[in-house]
C-alpha cells in the first residue's frame, strides 16, 4: 500500500517547477499581447531591436555582410516601387486611403540608411555594446524616422476597420433588411472622417430622394439622433446612389469667422458665404454671365438673417458694389451701415420711396444701354447691349430691404417691385428681399404675390431655422429637407445662428452655415463708399439726392418727412403713384357702409368679383373698401379673394363661391 501510495503522489520537488513554468508561460503571453497593442506606438523601438539583433546575427558567418546587402538594395527596390504604384493609384478613388509622397520619401529613407546600418555591423563583427558607434547610431536612427511616424499617426488617423465594419454590418441587418428603411440598399465606400463616418447608399430601386426622404427612419434604425446624420444627392453619380454622413459632433457647430470681403470672386462673381458640413465652401451669386442675381433670405428670429447681411454689405463696399438698404425696424437690424452705405432708410415709407427711386434708375440705364456701341466676343462692333457687365461702365446696384413684408404691404408695392424683379438684371440692379418665412402674405396681398417669390427664388435662396413645417416646401421647393426642424441651440447650450440650407451655384441640399461676421463696424468704417453714376442720379428725385440731409436730420434727433409722396410723385408723373392715385380716387362715397351692409345681409362667404357684381362697384373699388372694413374689425378674409361678415365665418360659402 506504502508503494502504490508513493507512486500515484507527484514529487514535491517537480510541483513548483511546474508552477514556475506556468508562471512564465503567463508572462510571455501577456507581453505578447501588450506587444501586439501597442505595435503601433512601439514601432520603432521594435525596428531598432529588429536591426540590432539582424546585424549581430548576420555578423557571425564570413560572407554575412553580403546578405545584408542584398537585403538593403531588395528592400529599397520594392519600396520604391511601392511608390509608384501609389502615386499612380493615389489618382483615384483610394486617394484618402493611401499613404502621402512624404510616406514614401519617409520609408526609402529609413529602408536605405537601415540597410546601411545593418550591412556595417555585418561587416564588423555586430553591435559591440561598449566603444563601438554602432549604439548611438542605431538610436539616433530610431529616433529620426520614429518621430516622423509618431507624428504621422497624430496627424492622418487610420480609419477604424473594425467601426467601419460594424457599420456596414449594422446597415444590412437593420435598414437594408425587409423590414427596413432601405430594403435591398448597400453601403460602400464608407471611411472615417473627423466629424465621424461617410459613405455611399446604392439604392436597389428609386432614386436618391427615396434616401432623403427616409432620413429620419434610418436614423431611428441606427439607433442615431435624427440631428446627427444627413443625406444628400451623390453630385455627377447615379441617381440611385447618395451619400450619408454621420456625426460624433456636428462640424458646423464651431463656426467660422467671416475672412473678410476677398470672399467675392470678382471673376465669376460668387462669393464663399459659408461651408457645408464636410468643410466645402458654400457659394453665393452676386452676378453671373448674364446680369446680377436677385436673392431672397429667409429666417425666424436668430436665425442669422442680420448678421449674414452684415457679411453681405460688408463685402459689397469693399468690391465697388452700390448697396441701398431698407431697414424698417428704424434701423435695429442693421445699424452699422446707415452711414456705410450709398443709400439707408429705416422705415417703410422709406423703403417705398427707394424702390420707386430703382425704377427711375433702371429705365434712365435701359435708355441709355439700348443705344450703347460695345464690341462682342467675335470682335464685332454693334449698338444696343442687351445684358449688364460690372463695371462696364456703371456699378451693379444692390437692393436690401430687410422686413421685406413691411414694404410690401404698402399700397402699390407689390406691382412696384414685381416690375423691378422682372425687368432691373439687365440694368444691373440686384433685389435681395429679407422675410421671417416664404409664406404668401409676406409678398403683399395683390396678385403679384406669388410672382414675386417665384422670381426671387429662381436665384440665390438662402433659408435659415424657420418656424413652420408648412413652409419648408415653400421655400426650397423641390429640395428634400426641412429648415423647421434645425436644432435652435446645440449640445452645449449655444445658439445655432447661421444654420440652414444654401440654393445658389452649388445646389447641394446640404446643411451650410454661414461665417459670423464678428466686427462689422471695422469693414463699415473702413474704405470708401461706392455711389450712383452721375447720369442715373441726375434721374432721380428728392428722396435720393436729399438722403444725407435727412440722414443727419435724424441722427440730430428730429422728425424726417420724405419728400416724394403719393401727391407730389404724381405731381412729377410717377405713372405707379398715379395710378395708385386713381384706384383710390375710384372708390366712391359711401362704398365701405354698402359692402359691410351687403356682407351681412348675404349671410355667408363670398367672392370679391360677386360683391363687385352686385353692388355695382369696381373691383379695385371692392378690394380697396374691404381693406379698409378688414382694420375697422367690419370684414374678414376667410380665403383668398373670398370675404365674409364677422357673424359668418363660420359659415361654408356656397359651392360656386369656393370653386370662384
Amino acid at each position: 500500500m506504502s508503494n502504490i501510495s508513493t507512486a500515484t503522489k507527484p514529487s514535491t520537488a517537480t510541483a513548483p517547477a511546474r508552477k514556475s513554468r506556468k508562471t512564465a508561460t503567463k508572462r510571455a503571453r501577456r507581453l505578447m499581447r501588450l506587444a501586439y497593442r501597442t505595435r503601433r506606438g512601439m514601432a520603432p523601438l521594435y525596428a531598432i531591436t529588429t536591426l540590432a539583433l539582424a546585424g549581430t546575427a548576420l555578423s557571425v558567418p564570413a560572407d554575412g555582410w553580403k546578405t545584408a546587402v542584398a537585403a538593403t538594395l531588395t528592400g529599397t527596390a520594392v519600396t520604391a516601387a511601392w511608390g509608384r504604384w501609389n502615386g499612380r493609384i493615389g489618382k483615384k478613388r483610394l486617394r484618402k486611403r493611401m499613404p502621402g509622397r512624404r510616406d514614401v520619401i519617409a520609408a526609402t529613407s529609413a529602408v536605405t540608411t537601415g540597410g546601411s546600418l545593418l550591412t556595417a555591423m555585418a561587416a564588423s563583427g555586430g553591435l559591440q555594446p561598449g566603444d563601438s558607434p554602432y549604439p548611438g547610431l542605431l538610436l539616433a536612427w530610431g529616433l529620426a524616422h520614429g518621430i516622423y511616424w509618431w507624428r504621422r499617426g497624430r496627424r492622418t488617423a487610420a480609419p477604424a476597420v473594425s467601426d467601419l465594419g460594424e457599420q456596414m454590418k449594422a446597415w444590412q441587418e437593420e435598414v437594408a433588411c425587409a423590414e427596413g428603411s432601405l430594403p435591398g440598399s448597400k453601403l460602400v465606400d464608407v471611411v472615417t472622417t473627423d466629424y465621424g463616418w461617410t459613405g455611399v447608399i446604392v439604392l436597389k430601386k428609386g432614386n436618391w430622394r427615396r434616401a432623403v426622404a427616409a432620413v429620419n427612419d434610418i436614423a431611428g434604425d441606427l439607433d442615431l439622433p435624427e440631428e446627427m446624420i444627413q443625406i444628400e444627392k451623390a453630385m455627377g453619380k447615379s441617381a440611385r446612389r447618395a451619400i450619408i454622413a454621420v456625426f460624433d459632433h456636428n462640424p458646423l457647430a464651431k463656426g467660422t469667422d467671416y475672412p473678410g470681403p476677398h470672399i467675392l470672386n470678382t471673376t465669376t462673381g460668387q462669393a464663399s458665404v459659408g461651408i457645408f458640413y464636410d468643410g466645402a465652401p458654400a457659394h453665393y451669386a452676386f452676378w453671373k454671365p448674364s446680369g446680377p442675381v436677385h436673392s431672397v433670405v429667409y429666417g425666424a428670429t436668430d436665425g442669422g438673417k442680420s448678421r449674414f447681411l452684415d457679411m453681405i454689405l460688408g463685402t459689397e463696399r469693399h468690391n465697388g458694389i452700390v448697396s441701398w438698404v431698407c431697414d424698417p425696424q428704424g434701423g435695429q437690424s442693421l445699424p452699422r451701415w446707415r452711414e456705410a452705405v450709398d443709400w439707408y432708410e429705416d422705415t417703410a415709407q422709406g423703403g417705398l420711396a427707394m424702390l420707386h427711386e430703382v425704377r427711375k434708375v433702371m429705365y434712365e440705364r435701359s435708355g441709355r444701354y439700348s443705344m450703347m456701341p460695345f464690341t462682342d466676343h467675335k470682335g464685332r462692333k454693334l449698338r444696343g447691349r442687351d445684358h449688364f457687365v460690372v463695371g462696364d461702365p456703371d456699378p451693379l446696384i444692390s437692393v436690401t430691404i430687410d422686413e421685406a413684408h413691411r414694404v410690401l404691404a404698402l399700397q402699390g408695392a407689390p406691382a412696384l417691385v414685381l416690375e423691378i424683379v422682372l425687368m432691373a438684371r439687365k440694368c444691373g440692379i440686384k433685389l435681395r428681399l429679407v422675410f421671417q418665412g416664404p409664406k404668401a402674405n409676406m409678398y403683399g396681398s395683390g396678385p403679384e404675390s406669388t410672382d414675386i417669390r417665384e422670381q426671387l427664388q429662381s436665384g440665390n435662396t438662402v433659408m435659415f431655422r424657420t418656424a413652420s413645417t408648412l413652409t419648408d416646401s415653400i421655400g426650397l421647393p423641390g429640395w428634400e429637407v426641412n429648415p423647421s426642424q434645425l436644432p435652435m441651440y446645440w449640445p452645449d447650450k449655444t445658439s445655432t445662428a447661421g444654420l440652414g440650407y444654401i440654393k445658389g451655384p452649388d445646389n447641394r441640399q446640404a446643411q451650410f452655415r454661414a461665417h459670423f461676421d464678428r466686427d462689422p463696424a471695422h469693414w463699415a468704417g473702413t474704405g470708401t463708399t461706392p455711389t450712383l453714376e452721375t447720369s442715373a442720379a441726375a434721374c432721380t428725385g428728392k428722396a435720393y439726392t436729399e438722403r444725407l440731409d435727412r440722414l443727419a436730420a435724424r441722427l440730430r434727433g428730429e422728425a424726417v418727412v420724405l419728400p416724394d409722396t403719393a401727391t407730389t410723385a404724381v405731381a412729377n408723373g410717377d405713372p405707379i403713384a398715379a395710378a395708385t392715385a386713381a384706384i383710390e380716387a375710384e372708390t366712391p362715397a359711401g362704398s365701405d357702409d354698402t359692402i359691410a351692409a351687403y356682407l351681412l345681409q348675404r349671410g355667408r362667404p363670398v367672392g370679391r368679383n360677386t360683391i363687385a357684381q352686385d353692388t355695382g362697384l369696381t373691383v379695385s373699388a371692392v378690394k380697396n373698401a374691404l381693406t379698409r372694413l378688414k382694420k375697422a374689425g367690419q370684414a374678414v378674409d376667410v380665403d383668398r379673394g373670398v370675404w365674409a361678415h364677422p357673424k359668418h365665418v363660420d359659415t361654408p360659402p356656397a359651392a360656386d363661391q369656393a370653386a370662384a
